[in-house]
């Protein structure tokens, strides 16, 4: 990470498994060592909750781009994610989903979102660009928890459910500046 992280785009989704990890500090001060080399980080709000209890998210998120990632999201299942940049800070309601296996979602949200920053071109993270992106990772945790085990979206399946027409919007409700 440090001979690449000024080259190139480092994303960074520890997957905190308390029973894998020593102890919380040991756990909670690699994380924070970790963050400065990375673009962007990742967490689950279970994972956010673990590293820093009674905290709220948006200040969880706030202390993630203190400690130097340019991008902060946070994921919260059915309620949707959290994108937070040092300029902005949107909610993005998840998909409305039939829920068969939640294995592998983190996972879809998080391969969708660096699709996203790869493929974005020369707009920065500006609130449009973080709603397209949010939307397209929430989609993809969608497709993903929609059938079972850890079965994520092809590209082609993406792209036809963010571009299919549809009565109403897929997702819960508009993404709103936080």
């Amino acid at each position: 990470m440090l001979q690449c992280h000024d080259s190139c785009l480092v994303t960074y989704d520890p997957n905190i498994r308390p029973a894998l990890l020593g102890s919380h500090n040991e756990a909670k001060t690699i994380f924070e060592e970790l963050v400065p080399l990375t673009d962007v980080v990742k967490l689950s709000d279970d994972d956010a909750h673990w590293l820093y209890p009674g905290t709220a998210l948006e200040d969880i998120a706030a202390r993630v781009l203190a400690l130097g990632a340019e991008l902060a999201v946070i994921t919260t299942g059915s309620s949707g994610s959290l994108l937070s940049t040092a300029a902005t800070q949107l909610t993005i309601p998840a998909v409305a989903t039939q829920v068969a296996d939640t294995i592998g979602a983190g996972d879809s949200y998080m391969s969708a979102l660096i699709h996203g920053l790869l493929n974005r071109t020369g707009e920065g993270l500006t609130p449009s660009v973080l709603e397209t992106i949010g939307r397209s990772a929430s989609m993809a945790a969608a497709i993903t928890v929609s059938r079972p085990g850890a079965n994520p979206p092809t590209w082609a399946e993406l792209d036809a459910e963010l571009t299919q027409p549809r009565f109403g919007d897929p997702f819960k409700a508009a993404a709103q500046p936080a």
